[in-house]
C-alpha cells in the first residue's frame, strides 16, 4: 500500500487540473474524458483571438500547435511525427484504410464478433464491392488467437481489432497478433481508443499497419478530435479516397491560392481533408502536453493500482468480475455484474459515483488523477447494498 501511496502522491498535483473531483466521484474515462483546466483556458485563449479580444498571429500558432499534436502522439505511441495524421473521431480514421485499399471481390475481412460498431460499420460499408467479412468467434467474451489462427484463409487481406475491448476491457496481445498478421500478409489495423491515453504501446513492435484513435476518451481531449497512425511501410498501399486543399503543403503562403499543381505531402498529412476544427485541436494539444508530462507508464501503473483496490474488494464478494485478470490482458477498464446492474448503476449516479452500463455490467475506468480514497468510496457503496446477495447473477 506504501508504494501506492508514493504513487498517489507524485500525481496529486495534477489533481488540481480537475476541480470538478470536489463534488463528483467520476470513474468513465472508456466514455468520456473531462479536459484539464490547462486545455480549458487555452480553448478559451483561442475564442478570445476569433473575438479579436486577443491579437495573435493565428496560422503560425495554429499550424505549431498541429505539429506539436503529431509529435506528442509519436512519442507515445514510438511512432514518427509523418506517420500521425488528425482527424476528427475514429471511425474517420478507419474510413481511410477501409475506402483507400485496393479491394477484390472475394476478398476477406476479419473481425471480432465483440468488437465496438465503429470499428464493425466502416468494413460493412465494403459488402457492396464484394468484400466478405468473417467474424472471428470470442470465448468467454474475450478474443481468442486459435480462432483467429483457424479463421485465416488465402483469401483473408485483413484483420482490424480493438486495442482494448470496450465492455470488458480485455487488453489484447498485439504484439502477437501483429506479428501473425506479419507472417500470413494481413494488413493490421487496431481501434486504439481504449487503450491510447491510458496504456503504453509501441505500434512498430506490435507491427501495426494503421492505428485510429479519437482524443475525447482517455486522452481528456474534446468530440471533434483524434489521430491515425499510417506505417512507412504500409503508407504505399493505401491511396487517399477523398483529397482537399490542404493535403498539399502551403507553406502558409495565403497570398498566391491559384496554383493547382502543388504536390501532396509526402506523410500522412495527404490524409487529413480540409479546414480543421481548430478549437478542439487547441484543447487536445493542452491535454497531450500534460501526457508528456506525466509520461504514459505513470499513467498505465495508477490506473492498474487503483484497480487492484477495487478487485481485491469484488474477489471477496458476491460480486461477478467480467473483466480477464490476467496480468497480459488487463486494462484500464474493470467490468462485474450483479443480478440488476441496472439498478446498481443508478444507485452509483444518485451517490454521483460516474460509471457505465454495458452489456449487463457496470464498467469502472478511473484515471490518473482519481485517487484511491475514490474507489474506496466506490467500495463501501458496494458494501452498503442491502442483502447484496440478491444481485447475484
Amino acid at each position: 500500500m506504501a508504494l501506492k501511496i508514493a504513487s498517489d502522491n507524485k500525481l496529486k498535483k495534477y489533481r488540481r487540473e480537475f476541480p470538478f473531483t470536489k463534488n463528483v466521484t467520476f470513474l468513465n474515462h472508456a466514455s468520456f474524458g473531462p479536459i484539464p483546466l490547462r486545455a480549458l483556458k487555452k480553448t478559451k485563449e483561442y475564442y478570445d483571438a476569433l473575438s479579436l479580444k486577443k491579437i495573435m498571429d493565428m496560422d503560425e500558432a495554429t499550424f505549431g500547435m498541429m505539429d506539436k499534436i503529431r509529435t506528442y502522439i509519436a512519442k507515445m505511441i514510438k511512432a514518427k511525427p509523418s506517420e500521425i495524421g488528425l482527424v476528427p473521431n475514429t471511425s474517420y480514421g478507419l474510413n481511410i484504410v477501409s475506402n483507400g485499399l485496393d479491394w477484390k471481390r472475394g476478398d476477406k475481412i476479419l473481425l471480432s464478433e465483440v468488437e465496438f460498431p465503429a470499428n464493425v460499420y466502416p468494413w460493412l460499408n465494403l459488402k457492396s464491392k464484394g468484400v466478405v467479412i468473417k467474424f472471428i468467434k470470442s470465448k468467454n467474451g474475450f478474443f481468442d488467437i486459435d480462432n483467429l489462427l483457424e479463421a485465416i484463409d488465402s483469401g483473408c487481406r485483413l484483420l482490424s481489432l480493438s486495442y482494448v475491448q470496450f465492455f470488458n476491457g480485455f487488453k489484447n496481445d498485439l504484439k502477437t497478433i501483429g506479428k501473425i498478421c506479419e507472417e500470413k500478409n494481413l494488413f493490421f489495423v487496431v481501434d486504439g481508443i481504449q487503450g491510447i491515453g491510458c496504456l503504453d504501446l509501441d505500434v512498430s513492435k506490435c507491427k501495426i499497419d494503421f492505428l485510429a484513435c479519437g482524443g475525447q476518451k482517455w486522452l481528456l481531449s474534446s468530440l471533434g478530435t483524434g489521430f491515425f497512425y499510417l506505417s512507412e511501410k504500409a503508407k504505399m498501399k493505401i491511396k487517399p479516397a477523398f483529397f482537399g486543399w490542404l493535403g498539399v503543403d502551403w507553406k502558409m503562403n495565403w497570398a498566391d491560392l491559384l496554383k493547382h499543381n502543388l504536390k501532396p505531402f509526402s506523410s500522412v498529412r495527404k490524409f487529413e481533408i480540409g479546414t480543421y476544427p481548430f478549437s478542439t485541436l487547441w484543447t487536445m494539444c493542452s491535454s497531450l502536453e500534460l501526457f508528456s508530462e506525466i509520461g504514459l507508464k505513470a499513467v498505465e501503473k495508477k490506473v492498474l493500482s487503483l484497480l487492484d483496490i477495487l478487485i481485491d474488494y469484488l474477489q471477496n464478494s458476491p460480486i461477478q468480475i467480467k473483466s480477464s485478470l490476467d496480468p497480459k490482458h488487463r486494462s484500464g477498464i474493470l467490468s462485474f455484474s450483479t443480478k440488476d446492474c441496472s439498478k446498481l448503476h443508478e444507485l452509483l449516479s444518485r451517490k454521483k459515483i460516474l460509471t457505465s452500463f454495458r452489456e449487463n455490467s457496470i464498467r469502472v475506468s478511473p484515471h490518473f488523477y482519481n485517487s484511491f480514497e475514490e474507489i474506496e468510496k466506490l467500495i463501501q457503496v458496494l458494501k452498503k447494498l442491502n442483502n447484496l446477495t440478491s444481485f447475484i447473477r
